[in-house]
């Protein structure tokens, strides 16, 4: 049985973007911008059950960019300068550690729209990765960066706690910056992801951007059920040596191309993935978050995951 699912951030709703200039000039209320959101994000849940999705996430519609929620989320996190995200047209502030890093008494509702999904969803919930939330921010707090990688996996472990206690299944973790870690860099993520273990969910680490091919045997070892490769910036025929005792989440359709791809194609690409490394589990995705796209654009590729899904399913 193949899955589908969305590895990222959508693009916001043309409608929600019209409503945040206008309450950004003062002519839109609080309340009527958090509905405005709670639309936008009941249509984005609503979309991804509409065209079959196995794994339903509620679209991060309110993060700016994957760290800035948790300058809130955590203790010890302040917010920089505006910087460019890898080579895309985006942009995020760079996490500024002050302090010792800790889970903050802040609740995660308006980060995490559990009260939204459907009692029957398997629910997944999306974090930035301990090594690459490390990796892109300034560190003024810490001596190391192993420490610093330790007390943000132990402050996404806790957080990952709560959101299993509100429904979630599955846990993905962002780390695009694996794709250029050293081995050294290595080691310490998989230390920072032992303490991401054995907390009652599944555990997806999702790479893009990048090729793996150098880090591939390190993470094949990472305490996850499931990695999630960017097959855009990689040919999923150079993994055929390896073992992959484990779940593979597939980024086959472009998450940065505004062109659809044929369904056909996509399809093949899944087929040669099971054949070539015969993982557990295979899962349909994006390459990459959808949100650099027009949400029209985005909502073509959430039906294009569908179809595949059940082309796939019917053979």
């Amino acid at each position: 049985m193949y899955e589908a699912h969305l590895t990222g951030n959508l693009p916001r709703p043309e409608q929600l973007i019209d409503a945040s200039r206008q309450f950004d000039r003062g002519r839109l209320s609080e309340d009527t911008m958090e509905d405005n959101l709670t639309n936008s994000t009941r249509a984005v849940i609503e979309l991804q059950t509409r065209n079959g999705l196995d794994l339903l996430v509620d679209g991060q519609l309110s993060w700016q960019d994957l760290f800035r929620p948790f300058s809130e989320l955590f203790n010890g996190i302040d917010l920089g300068t505006l910087t460019r995200w890898f080579d895309n047209n985006t942009f995020y502030r760079v996490p500024i550690i002050r302090d010792k890093v800790s889970r903050s008494k802040v609740a995660f509702a308006r980060y995490y729209c559990d009260n939204l999904m459907p009692k029957w969803a398997r629910s997944k919930a999306i974090m930035p990765g301990p090594y690459t939330f490390a990796k892109l921010s300034e560190n003024a707090a810490y001596s190391s960066l192993a420490d610093l990688v330790d007390d943000l996996a132990h402050s996404l472990s806790d957080l990952s706690r709560e959101l299993i206690q509100k429904g979630y299944q599955f846990l993905q973790f962002n780390e695009p910056s694996l794709c250029t870690a050293s081995n050294e860099e290595l080691e310490i993520a998989e230390r920072g992801f032992e303490s991401l273990a054995n907390n009652g969910a599944k555990r997806i680490v999702q790479t893009y951007f990048g090729s793996v091919s150098h880090v591939i045997d390190t993470l094949l070892d990472f305490p996850v059920d499931c990695i999630g490769i960017d097959l855009y910036a990689n040919d999923i025929t150079s993994f055929s040596e390896y073992s992959f005792d484990r779940e593979l989440s597939c980024g086959c359709i472009d998450g940065r191309n505004s062109l659809i791809e044929p369904a056909d194609q996509v399809a093949e690409l899944m087929l040669k993935a099971r054949n070539v490394v015969e993982p557990r589990q295979l899962y349909v995705g994006p390459s990459c978050d959808l949100e650099f796209l027009p949400y029209s654009v985005a909502e073509k590729k959430v039906q294009l995951l569908g179809i595949v899904r059940r082309k796939l399913n019917a053979q």
